[in-house]
């Protein structure tokens, strides 16, 4: 993919996101929501309260790796990382970059009703979280390389309106300052999003920048316990990983390892 990444799939999910609209209007949305009764997990409360605090992703493929585990059930994956001991599951539910749905979310609401699912996914619009909320979704990611401050909080108050909580992505102390005060958690990503390259050590750049309080997810390239255990001594409260455990042929029995190799002995 040429240019800047993050670009092309912010100009993807405008026009999709435009398409779904003509589809379904948002009005009919606003009354399916409505009629939503399931109460949110906090994703926040099962980070703090594991030891371990793992956000397991499925992710069937992405931009930087293509291919990763493209035929993989989420319903398996999901049942697999709950029985595991996620603390919480990222569902990636973008088609054309990283082979994701939003019935994926579904799917996994219903094959792990305990587990707390975060909609990953490159939202630039309300009626995302609007469609995160009805798909069985109890946060949902903010880009701040994606969005503007200004977007970011709108969008993490609609979160909240619907009960839902937010994650906000930051890569650079520069976007720092488009964290809301009131958003949930905070996510550093090691992963340039512009050209999709990753360096590990960019957590422990930003970790002491970030709000006191606010709940630390450390995010991309973490490939063995061994990260885990760095990131959590530097001040992570919480651990987003996919590729270390989707690459494997039991992502579930791959979890258990990491959580197993970071208990408090």
């Amino acid at each position: 993919m040429s240019g800047n990444i993050l670009e092309n799939i912010a100009a993807t999910k405008r026009r999709e996101v435009a398409a779904m609209k003509k589809l379904i209007p948002f009005e009919q949305l606003r009354e399916q929501v409505s009629d939503v009764s399931r109460e949110v997990i906090s994703m926040r409360g099962s980070i703090l309260n594991h030891e371990v605090g793992i956000i397991a992703e499925h992710k069937r493929r992405s931009p930087s790796r293509g291919e990763i585990s493209p035929m993989s059930e989420v319903g398996e994956i999901a049942e697999s990382y709950a029985k595991s001991g996620a603390a919480a599951m990222s569902v990636l539910t973008d088609t054309p970059y990283f082979g994701g749905a939003l019935t994926d979310l579904a799917v996994a609401r219903v094959a792990a009703p305990s587990l707390p699912l975060l909609r990953k996914e490159f939202i630039v619009d309300e009626y995302q979280i609007y469609q995160a909320r009805i798909f069985g979704a109890d946060a949902i990611l903010l880009i701040a390389a994606m969005i503007s401050g200004e977007e970011i909080r709108q969008l993490n108050d609609m979160a909240h309106e619907l009960g839902m909580q937010t994650l906000v992505e930051i890569h650079s102390l520069s976007e720092l300052k488009s964290v809301p005060h009131d958003a949930d958690m905070v996510g550093v990503n090691n992963r340039d999003l512009t050209s999709f390259s990753t360096d590990i050590s960019n957590s422990a750049l930003l970790v002491d920048r970030l709000p006191s309080g606010i709940v630390k997810i450390a995010e991309s390239g973490i490939k063995t316990p061994e990260d885990v255990k760095r990131l959590k001594t530097i001040g992570f409260d919480g651990f987003l990983i996919g590729e270390a455990f989707m690459s494997t042929l039991d992502p579930g029995g791959t979890l258990r390892k990491f959580i197993d190799d970071n208990r408090v002995r």
